[in-house]
């Protein structure tokens, strides 16, 4: 006598992974970037941009090599939580770009929190496009180019205005340096002139003595 076939087909094996409360929850391996800012999904293979913890107008009241201290006149975005004190705010910035900023003036200031140090963080010069940006070929291989988003973290003119930050205004701001770079090569180039002088009439000094002799 022949067995009973059994006609019950298996589910196939899922790739969810079940929850508590019985259903799938499907694993994705990547998620889109999404704008913070217009919450819009960006095209694959771009980045969000950075969002700005605080925006605020300050008077610059001191600076070192790192660090701008700023007394806030006004707050026009997010929270300053705990980074204010006494009305004060420390800002860091890298690539000694604090020389750019003259103490006393009021500045736009974007900052975010520092993912190494416990201040926030700014900068004065932004990024820009290398050639063309994605024109370059390698450089993106997408076909769908990323949409051109403003860098909220950064430092401008109250006016919203971009901060000189050239070698002109680094010369500008230090008229002795403008003065050395005027005058030094000439200066060197006067000492070579007059060592050559020097060492010419030695070498004749010197021929005419064995002459002599």
């Amino acid at each position: 006598m022949t067995p009973p076939v059994d006609d019950t087909v298996s589910d196939p094996v899922s790739d969810t992974v079940p929850d508590e409360q019985g259903g799938g929850v499907v694993v994705e391996d990547s998620l889109p970037a999404i704008d913070p800012a217009t919450q819009t999904t960006l095209p694959a293979g771009c980045t969000a941009p950075r969002t700005a913890t605080a925006t605020f107008l300050g008077e610059l009241v001191s600076t070192d090599d790192l660090i701008a201290t700023y007394r806030v006149v006004q707050l026009r975005g997010g929270s300053f939580g705990a980074y204010v004190n006494a009305g004060l705010i420390a800002v860091r910035y890298a690539d000694r770009e604090t020389r750019f900023l003259e103490t006393g003036q009021t500045y736009l200031v974007g900052a975010a929190a520092s993912e190494l140090f416990v201040t926030l963080e700014s900068k004065v010069r932004t990024k820009k496009d290398l050639f063309g940006g994605d024109a370059v070929v390698g450089i993106d291989e997408s076909d769908t180019p990323c949409p051109k988003t403003e860098d909220a973290v950064v430092t401008l003119k109250p006016n919203g205005e971009f901060i000189e930050s050239g070698v002109l205004t680094l010369l500008r701001k230090q008229p002795s340096s403008l003065l050395q770079v005027a005058v030094l090569p000439w200066v060197f180039v006067l000492i070579f002139l007059i060592g050559l002088v020097i060492t010419k009439r030695l070498i004749d000094g010197a021929r005419r003595s064995s002459r002599r002799n």
